[in-house]
């Protein structure tokens, strides 16, 4: 299982597509793919961007669509410049249940669920905000090339997720 640091960078990573400045830093976004096709069973829009401003605070825009679900078993590996930083398998749902309120919000910010089973629905996230600031210093630890792969076992069928991004300062 993965560490709230971690589960966080995850999180963070797979909703990413913008340009990223807070405490001198920026992030570019490279690619970010719905894997799984059209059947998928959670998919970010193709205009869902998240932005982190100067304030370090996380301003995501657009919708995460979802078609209703039980379990949510994820095979992921989170590399950074070409080296496998955190690879497994996790129960998001089991995560997600057990997760800190903090963690239940930037979820919930971000359409993903924060319990299961799940609902058919679509959730937009327009002009909400998550205060990162307490996080900026960790941002030098994330410098570098990432790649966020995550394919997802639904008992509905599957999602997949595939992000790049480049953290520089």
């Amino acid at each position: 299982m993965l560490s709230n640091i971690n589960f966080k960078v995850f999180i963070f990573a797979v909703i990413l597509e913008a340009v990223l400045a807070c405490n001198g830093f920026k992030a570019n976004l490279i690619k970010a793919e719905n894997c799984a096709g059209e059947d998928a069973i959670i998919k970010m829009d193709s205009d869902f961007t998240v932005k982190l401003n100067k304030k370090c605070e996380i301003v995501p825009t657009g919708c995460i669509s979802n078609k209703a679900f039980n379990t949510a078993v994820s095979k992921f590996k989170v590399t950074k410049d070409g080296m496998v930083l955190k690879e497994g398998k996790m129960d998001l749902c089991s995560m997600a249940d057990s997760a800190p309120a903090e963690v239940k919000d930037y979820l919930k910010v971000f359409g993903a669920p924060s319990s299961c089973p799940v609902e058919e629905a679509k959730v937009c996230a327009h002009d909400h905000k998550i205060d990162l600031s307490k996080y900026k210093a960790l941002l030098a630890v994330a410098r570098g090339h990432i790649v966020v792969d995550s394919d997802i076992t639904h008992d509905t069928g599957k999602s997949c997720f595939h992000i790049e991004l480049e953290i520089t300062n």
